[in-house]
């Protein structure tokens, strides 16, 4: 049965969400809408984060790669600021290099987070990491493993891009090579995925600003776009596990 949701009070029968990603940004591209309304909702959002996200250097002038870490740090503690999530924790692996950690540790540090928090809902990536990336499809994996040891068994929601929202990317794939990794990526037909939140302009704002708040990785994205950027961002989907 698909799960459409428009409303906050939709949101809300996804308890309490548990997002599992790779890097600082991820969380607010993929489920930033979501997490804003479930904050509104009352619901309980905590967010991991894998690694700082020290190897995605886009303008060393600006943003040096000795200090990106930091700097992205303070860039997601800022966003999460404007959505209101105030539970996160970091696994601290260097990025780029998920895969070669330690899997049953990393897997029985999230199995124990999930312990803590008995999640309703678990949101990450899916098998292919969407772009590609070795970073979003082992975080994924550990997620599902760490699921299916823990004590509470949550339902993981792997997040997927409609059809619209990929060939709305394409301009800016062509000159950011967002899908560095990937041919293309998995996609759902608009209304057949199993979440589909259409967000509304409140909430839309907040998410934007979200994103605004880290530019050393969204800046140059969002300025290759010339007109609204809704077809990419302003609804997030996902897939049942």
């Amino acid at each position: 049965m698909k799960n459409i949701i428009q409303t906050s009070e939709d949101v809300r029968k996804l308890g309490t969400i548990l997002g599992v990603w790779a890097h600082p940004d991820d969380e607010v591209f993929g489920m930033g809408g979501l997490m804003a309304t479930a904050v509104r909702n009352g619901q309980k959002v905590v967010c991991v984060t894998a690694t700082y996200g020290e190897a995605g250097v886009q303008d060393e002038t600006r943003w040096p790669a000795n200090q990106l870490a930091e700097i992205r740090k303070q860039e997601l503690q800022n966003a999460y600021k404007i959505l209101g999530v105030s539970h996160h924790q970091w696994l601290g692996y260097p990025d780029g290099s998920c895969d070669g950690v330690d899997q049953s540790e990393a897997v029985h540090k999230l199995t124990t987070l999930i312990n803590r928090y008995r999640p309703d809902s678990i949101m990450t990536f899916g098998p292919d990491g969407m772009t590609g990336h070795s970073d979003h499809a082992t975080v994924s994996a550990w997620a599902t493993r760490a699921n299916s040891q823990a004590a509470n068994q949550a339902t993981i929601y792997h997040v997927i891009q409609t059809t619209e929202q990929y060939e709305a990317m394409q301009d800016v794939d062509k000159e950011l090579n967002v899908y560095f990794n990937i041919d293309k990526p998995r996609t759902c037909e608009s209304g057949q995925c199993d979440i589909q939140y259409e967000l509304d302009d409140n909430v839309y704002d907040l998410k934007l600003a979200a994103l605004r708040a880290m530019p050393s990785q969204t800046e140059a994205m969002m300025a290759k776009f010339h007109s609204d950027l809704r077809p990419c961002f302003g609804h997030e989907t996902f897939v049942r596990l």
